[in-house]
């Protein structure tokens, strides 16, 4: 186990600050449409996997910041971001093209953008 340097604890923190209201959105938009289960089972298990993931960078991004730098930590932080970015914004860009969904894809998609940006960032060498 390696500190983390000071310039990575500030990112570290932006990174749990986005991947907690990553977190928090999904999981606001799962309360809010329960039927979302009966009805369309597939919708809800790709937004369980993204409150899965989401949840599970803000665990390891908390992790990071709280003991340190330990073996695999900032490549699982990029997977995850990757992961997060990628499924964030894929899904804003099928909201656009279908005119649906409003705001809350949008947003998304930047929370998942900057994730990555930070996880990135954050990797102190």
């Amino acid at each position: 186990m390696t500190s983390v340097a000071p310039r990575s604890r500030s990112l570290l923190l932006a990174l749990i600050a986005v991947s907690l209201a990553g977190t928090v959105d999904v999981a606001e938009f799962l309360v809010t449409r329960a039927a979302m289960f009966t009805d369309a089972p597939s919708r809800a298990a790709g937004s369980v996997i993204g409150l899965a993931l989401w949840a599970a960078l803000l665990a390891v991004a908390s992790a990071r910041y709280l003991r340190g730098e330990r073996r695999g930590s900032r490549a699982t932080t990029l997977g995850l971001a990757g992961l997060v970015a990628a499924g964030n914004v894929g899904l804003a860009a099928i909201h656009l093209k279908a005119g649906v969904g409003g705001l809350r894809p949008t947003v998304g998609g930047i929370l998942g953008i900057l994730a990555l940006v930070l996880a990135l960032a954050s990797r102190d060498r």
